[in-house]
């Protein structure tokens, strides 16, 4: 299993990744816990506040990964996961504490030559209609399902990232694109 905590803001590179890195047929679920604890622990890792990042491999890797909280939506989290093919498939989850007000949407999945795997989220606006309020805190778990097996690649390295823009990164941007965020 592979797992790690980051803290750094921002896309894997200054300019994104190169479209041709994209992954564009992964499966993606998303829970909210209305709760500052995380929706998943690494067994073997004994503190609480921490919001490990795994990448899944196996199904002896997802063994080390524990359910600790049941938010709505739990239930469709394990069937996602059990529905994963490792054979074929590798798995990452991803946790973020935001307020209430806000959420986190995934902007890209790539997969450059030199790391396996490489996500990255900004930070959103829930709808108007969302009674919330910023000083409560939730957590988010994103669920990303890749087409490509662990085994199938020689790079373990992967990444996620994120910020409060979601303005696609430069290499990913088109006149199109840059006409809408005018």
């Amino acid at each position: 299993m592979y797992w790690q905590q980051l803290q750094c803001p921002g896309s894997p590179t200054a300019h994104g990744p190169r479209r041709a890195d994209l992954v564009t047929d992964y499966d993606y679920l998303e829970l909210r816990h209305e709760s500052t604890d995380a929706i998943f622990r690494d067994a073997d890792d004994e503190d609480e506040s921490s919001l490990p990042a795994f990448l899944l491999g196996s199904e002896d890797e997802l063994g080390n990964v524990e359910f600790t909280a049941r938010p709505d939506g739990i239930e469709d989290a394990r069937r996602f996961i059990d529905e994963t093919n490792f054979d074929e498939q590798a798995l990452v989850i991803v946790q973020h504490r935001t307020d209430a007000c806000h959420g986190v949407d995934l902007m890209y999945v790539a997969s450059p030559a030199d790391r396996f795997v490489d996500v990255d989220f900004c930070r959103t606006l829930r709808d108007a209609d969302v009674e919330c309020s910023t000083d409560e805190r939730h957590v988010l778990a994103s669920l990303i399902r890749l087409p490509y097996a662990l085994s199938d690649r020689s790079e373990r390295g992967w990444s996620h990232g994120g910020g409060t823009s979601c303005r696609l990164p430069p290499s990913l941007r088109t006149e199109t694109t840059d006409e809408e965020d005018a």
